[in-house]
Formats: structure tokens, sequence, C-alpha cells
């Protein structure tokens, strides 16, 4: 079978592979140290890598990525585990060099974290699986830096949306391509919206008139929202404030408490309501129980249409437009180097525009690349999927949530609750946000 010479990539990965022993990440800069000593010195003194091989034949010598397996750990399930299945097949019968990837289901994100974290303790990593970035925190050291394959072997890294680059290199490098991303958008049922004679909201002020209206001739609230840490984060976004980061709560500010004095107005004054027992606000929405709410793009197809026509447009914003966005990115953990070489053109295939436009049409996520949202195929996918639509709308918008410090999943978790107990009790704007700082603060 056919290899591929990679001769730029393997000097950086021989040479990361002779600092094994003493650090987990392949050092990005490797290959543009070794060349300015060469020139530098008439003599190069061989010194043994980790294979076996001297340095100054890993980076004389053209290399070939021998057929290994890559096991790829993941928490895709039906739909989804389908068409991964049916890309790692499509990679694994196409490329060239006898790379054959392996995947293994690991069960829900909650059994893949625990599982991903007992295996780095026990120093038992697979060679690359799907994670969150607050997964990575307590073992990132075991990341493979993956700055110089990026820089000597990607196809237009820039053409992969900004929101999720800046994600993947959170850490300081570039520690992820970025997978099974969604955001959130607005769903609505179009024919009651129709009927109390509004068009879809745009703007804060849209969501107040239309839920006051809707509250007055329906006697119940109009919209509500799944994720309540992510809505809070959005509409700071959206009022040009900050949110949190490693020193605590950014947002007691004036900007704020407008911020808080929005979200508590909505849910005191009966325009929106909490999930409850409900569990999904899809159902809700589908029992013609509620005008709208905010949820994940991926979450259209738990939405029964029956009788009235469903909207979705994107999330109404304020001073900015600002649409959170989440899933999980591939991460790379195996230390060796020709196995690097492979997982990587793994990596590039669920990446490329092909695999990802496939990915976003099989299964509700979103492509991550630009080019991927203006190929023909995804143009003629969005005209008949209103959802997909209304993502590509606010795709200039998308941002990620900052998850490089250690208490980000804390904070996640407390604001969440925190947000419920305040609404429940009908708190006061002022008095929600000093009880919001505070409980952020305590997470540090």
């Amino acid at each position: 079978m056919k290899k591929k010479m990679v001769a730029t990539l393997l000097t950086a990965v021989m040479a990361a592979g002779a600092l094994a022993g003493c650090a987990q990440k392949v050092d990005p800069n490797a290959s543009t140290e070794a060349s300015k000593d060469e020139a530098t010195q008439e003599t190069t003194k061989e010194e043994t890598t980790q294979d076996g091989a001297t340095e100054e034949q890993a980076t004389s010598e053209e290399k070939t990525i021998e057929p290994c397996e890559i096991e790829f750990w993941h928490g895709m399930s039906n739909t989804q585990e389908e068409v991964l299945t049916q890309l790692t097949n499509d990679f694994n019968s196409n490329n060239e060099y006898g790379i054959t990837v392996t995947l293994v289901n690991q069960g829900s994100y909650g059994d893949l974290s625990q599982k991903l974290q007992a295996s780095a303790a026990a120093d038992g990593l697979p060679d690359m699986a799907q994670a969150y970035n607050n997964w990575l925190n307590p073992y990132i050291d075991k990341v493979v830096d993956l700055t110089n394959f990026v820089e000597t072997d990607f196809d237009n890294y820039d053409d992969i949306i900004e929101a999720y680059r800046n994600e993947c290199s959170e850490f300081g490098f570039i520690h992820a391509l970025p997978f099974n991303k969604s955001t959130y958008v607005m769903f609505y049922n179009k024919t009651v919206l129709d009927e109390l004679g509004f068009e879809a909201p745009k703007t804060w002020d849209d969501l107040t008139t239309i839920g006051k209206a809707y509250v007055e001739k329906y006697g119940e609230p109009a919209w509500g929202v799944d994720d309540l840490a992510g809505f809070v984060e959005a509409s700071l976004r959206q009022n040009g404030e900050g949110y949190v980061d490693e020193t605590g709560a950014l947002f007691n500010t004036d900007g704020g408490l407008e911020t808080m004095t929005y979200i508590m107005d909505l849910y005191n004054n009966g325009y929106a309501r909490l999930v409850g027992e409900d569990k999904y606000f899809s159902n809700v929405l589908s029992a013609q129980s509620m005008l709208g709410y905010i949820g994940s793009s991926t979450g259209a197809s738990y939405i029964t249409v029956d009788g009235w026509e469903m909207g979705v447009c994107p999330v109404p914003s304020n001073k900015e437009s600002a649409a959170y966005c989440a899933g999980t990115n591939l991460v790379m953990f195996t230390q060796d180097a020709n196995k690097q070489l492979a997982a990587w053109e793994y990596m590039k295939w669920l990446t490329s525009e092909e695999a990802t436009v496939t990915w976003a049409t099989g299964t509700g996520y979103l492509p991550v690349r630009t080019s991927a949202y203006e190929s023909a195929d995804y143009q003629n996918f969005m005209a008949s999927d209103v959802t997909a639509t209304a993502a590509y709308e606010q795709s200039d918008a998308f941002f990620t949530s900052l998850a490089s410090y250690d208490a980000s999943n804390d904070v996640r978790t407390a604001v969440a609750a925190k947000m419920e107990e305040l609404i429940l009790d009908e708190t006061a704007p002022q008095d929600a946000l000093d009880a919001l700082v505070e409980e952020i603060n305590a997470q540090f």
C-alpha cells in the first residue's frame, strides 16, 4: 500500500519522542530549534531518540506512516454514532497508510468524562477521544500539542470557525480540533406568533413585548430557556459585559445589573418559566403550552409538530450579538510518534469540508468550516432546514465559554442552581446580581 512521505511533520514528532520521558506535550518549536542548531554548527552531535533513531536521521531522512490501529473513545449514540461509523469506515477504507481507527463507545458524556479522568490517572488514555475543555483541566499535561501539526500539515486553518479556533487554543497551545458543535437558537410556535401579529423576536425588548402579549391572551408564560447558565453568559455578552475568568465574576457592574434586570423581569413578570417537571422544553412546545424557548440546535428532532408551524430564529440580542456554542473537540493523547501521525490523518479527515458537511447534514450538528457552510451541499440542506438556517445566520456571533480554569465546571453548575433558586424566590434584580456574584466567587 502506498505510504505518504511526511518528513516535515516527523521532524517535530521525533523531537517530541526524545522528550517523552520528561514531558507529555509535543514541542511545537522542536523543528525550528533543530534547524537553527544545524545552521550554526559545523558538526551535529547525534543523540539517540526514543525509538532508536538519531536526531540527525530524524531530520534528514524521509519517514512513512506505518500501518497501525488508533483507538478513539467517543460518546455518540443513535444517528450520531451511525454517521461517525460511516465516516470512520470511509477513512479506514480509503486512507493510503494502512491506518485502522477503532471506535470505542464509552456511553454517555458523563461516562466518557469519568473514564478519561480515571485513565489519565492510571496512564492508560486512548490514542484520541472526544472531550470538553473543562474535562481536560486535571490532565492537560497529557494532551498532545497540535500546534506544529496545524502549522505544517493542515488545510487552511483559518477556514475553521473562529470561535472554535479560540476554544481549541484556550490552554495556550492548539490542544484540539473542533468536532460535534451546536449553538443555541430560539424555537417558537410560528402559528401562534402570527396570530399575535408579531415577527420572530430579534431583541430583548421584543422578547418582553411579545411575552407580555402572549401572557395577556393565553394566561401562561411564553418563554423558556433550557440552559440557565448559558443564557446568563450569553445575555451578559450581548450587553457588552464579561462573565467569569480564573479570578471570579466579572459582571458586578452597571451593565451586569442591567442584564440581571432583563433576565429577572422576564421571570418575575411571568413572561418566562422554569422547565420543572416537564424536564425538556421541547415537550412543552410540542404540546403548544408555550410560545417558544432557547435551546440547542440539535434539539429540533425532539419537537413534535402537529397542527402548527414551527419557526426557528437566532437568539434575540441587545447591544451586541452573542450566540452560545457547545460541543466536544477531538483530542490526541498517544505519545507514540507513528500513532500521532496516524491519528492526525484521521483528525484532518473528520474536520475536512467533505466530512464536516456529511456529519452536519446527517446529525444536526454544525459544520466546523466556513467553506462547509458555503458549499452547495450544505446550502441545499439549509434550504429545507430552518434550524440550520437560523444557526448559520448567527455564526458570526458564535462564542464558547471559557473553561481552562480549574473552577469552570463548578461555576457552571453553581450558576444554574443559583439562578433557579433566585427565579423561584422572585428575587429583585440587584439582590439577584449580588447573590449570583457571591455564589460564583465562592467556587474559587
